[in-house]
């Protein structure tokens, strides 16, 4: 079973703000929720597979994840930069309709450069594997309800997008809205990429 410490840490983890839910609520605003929905579905895929992972090969993902961690993170905030630009200039309604939501792929793959996400798989693998090492059954245990708790917790932000979308149809609303979330997706960017690189200097 499953104890409480690891349902709070999960939940909390996947409901607080954070590169994912910046991207499933611009994108619930943007295209709805039914566009959006294969995005947030491969956003717990993404980050259920890197529980697996982390969870399986922890002592050797420990060593290769601190030799290319600064790395990770630079590549991975630049991208939100990147993202955090298309988001703030997404525009009007009118200026979306050739535009595209993440899909399933795109979604899990995002995991791979998301530090949030490593961080979280990383805790759960070194917080909730037994000091003997970790079973078939016990990763299978942990990754199920890793995806069952980040799925609704994701879900949440989708929703709440999607609830907005029809109440930012006016422009200068949907433009506020996107300069918001560009903005704050900037902010947690540069946040990540300034708390790692102060820690490498240390």
């Amino acid at each position: 079973m499953l104890d409480s410490a690891f349902i709070s840490y999960v939940t909390v983890m996947s409901i607080t703000p954070g590169p994912n839910n910046l991207l499933l609520a611009a994108s619930g605003v943007n295209f709805g929720l039914r566009r959006t929905l294969p995005m947030m579905l491969g956003i717990t895929f993404g980050c259920a597979l890197q529980c697996a992972l982390m969870t399986t090969l922890l002592a050797l993902i420990l060593n290769w994840v601190g030799v290319i961690r600064l790395p990770l993170v630079t590549l991975g905030c630049a991208y939100l930069l990147w993202l955090s630009w298309k988001i703030f200039n997404s525009g009007s309604p009118n200026a979306r309709d050739g535009q595209q939501p993440m899909g399933f792929i795109q979604g899990a793959l995002f995991q791979a450069i998301n530090p949030k996400a490593w961080l979280m798989a990383m805790n759960v693998a070194i917080l909730f594997t037994p000091r003997d090492g970790a079973t078939l059954s016990h990763t299978l245990l942990l990754v199920s309800g890793f995806a069952l708790l980040n799925l609704p917790c994701v879900a949440v932000w989708a929703v709440m997008g999607d609830q907005l979308h029809h109440a930012l149809r006016v422009n200068w609303k949907l433009q506020l809205f996107n300069g918001v979330m560009g903005g704050l997706m900037a902010i947690t960017a540069l946040w990540l990429l300034v708390g790692e690189w102060l820690s490498a200097l240390q």
